[in-house]
């Protein structure tokens, strides 16, 4: 195999497949990444830790001299390509699996292993449950849910995000059963496709990472399996197995009260008064009366805060204590001027929602021993 490619486009496309790539493998192949240099002029990274894997495609800045494949250790051939001036990078590798880099500064020989060892990428079967959605809409769903997932490995099926596709809709949800984010996106699909999928946190993360940009992705699922299929790339993980909790049954159908509340200035008066708040407790009281919403809390160690807001709100007086880190992760995530608080009785929880995005947030209010 030989091939030749510009540095800069080849970082970025190691960068799509590197933070895969696990620090501690289990086999000494999955450190490696595997090359594949086609006839078509293209050249495509394939990397797995298993549990995730990342195959992206460069298609320009390439040129291929003689198709092949091997793999090479990716962070190696990080490491060479950051110290490498930007220019031409060559790779020569022989039927031995060791490569020939030649950079504009230097001259390296880099030892592979045959392809022979590398697992095998499972495709899915695309005869069923295909969605296409934008990228960055999607992007957008796990920013507005993922921070609401659990981190308790002992309720594993919590630690995901639920995708259920259903009645043309996607929606996605994420609970840690204190608070619970729910996001929806229509989309067209024909009723037999219809399913639920718990997509684990690793995934998440390196779709966070992985949807920059624009245009149509396609997602695919089987058991066990999903793959998001993009223009440049394609990311396969393993599901969560398990049934994912009844969500609905926490979220309220009605509410007694609703107050809207500039969300700028809800964040800055939670960071002012969360500094007194208990360490044991965190919490941060909200108490809604007409025109004003206060906000305290207070340390038997340390001392007291409040912090007054002026609100639109005429309703009866309402108050419960909430974790304001809870509140925060919601409409940190959120990029609309106001967040809408429908409330209940200060023992039920708060939803919260943003105009005009198919929304909400519930957060259980925080019982204080008196």
């Amino acid at each position: 195999m030989k091939f030749t490619v510009i540095r800069s486009r080849f970082l970025e496309l190691l960068s799509s497949v590197q933070s895969v790539v696990p620090n501690k493998p289990s086999l000494q192949i999955i450190s490696n990444a595997m090359f594949q240099a086609s006839e078509d002029g293209s050249l495509t990274l394939t990397a797995t830790d298993l549990d995730l894997s990342v195959r992206a495609t460069l298609t320009t800045d390439v040129t291929v001299e003689v198709p092949g494949s091997t793999t090479l250790p990716v962070r190696k051939i990080v490491e060479i390509l950051r110290m490498a001036p930007e220019g031409e990078v060559s790779f020569d590798v022989g039927e031995d699996d060791v490569a020939r880099v030649i950079t504009a500064a230097a001259k390296y020989r880099v030892i592979g292993l045959n392809t022979r060892q590398f697992p095998v990428i499972k495709e899915p079967d695309e005869t069923n449950r295909v969605f296409t959605i934008d990228r960055a809409t999607f992007r957008e769903m796990l920013r507005k849910t993922a921070y609401a997932a659990s981190t308790d490995e002992t309720r594993r099926v919590l630690t995901g995000v639920c995708l259920r596709f259903r009645d043309n809709k996607l929606t996605m949800v994420a609970t840690d059963g204190k608070r619970l984010s729910l996001v929806e996106q229509e989309i067209e699909f024909p009723d037999e496709s219809a399913c639920e999928m718990i997509l684990p946190p690793k995934a998440v993360a390196e779709l966070s990472r992985l949807l920059g940009g624009e245009g149509q992705m396609r997602i695919i699922g089987q058991t066990g399996q999903i793959m998001f299929d993009c223009d440049t790339f394609r990311f396969y993980s393993k599901l969560i197995e398990g049934v994912y909790v009844s969500y609905e049954a926490v979220i309220p159908t009605a509410c007694d009260e609703r107050v809207t509340v500039d969300r700028n200035e809800l964040i800055a008066s939670i960071q002012r008064v969360a500094i007194m708040s208990n360490d044991k407790s965190h919490a941060v009281r909200l108490s809604f009366a007409d025109g004003t919403l206060t906000l305290s809390a207070n340390n038997t160690e340390s001392g007291e805060a409040s912090d007054v807001l002026p609100i639109k709100y005429a309703g009866r007086a309402i108050s419960a204590n909430y974790n304001p880190n809870y509140i925060m992760d919601c409409i940190r995530n959120l990029d609309t001027e106001a967040i809408t608080f429908e409330l209940n009785e200060g023992t039920g929880p708060a939803v919260l929602k943003s105009d005009g995005v198919p929304f909400l947030c519930v957060i259980m209010p925080l019982r204080i021993p008196v």
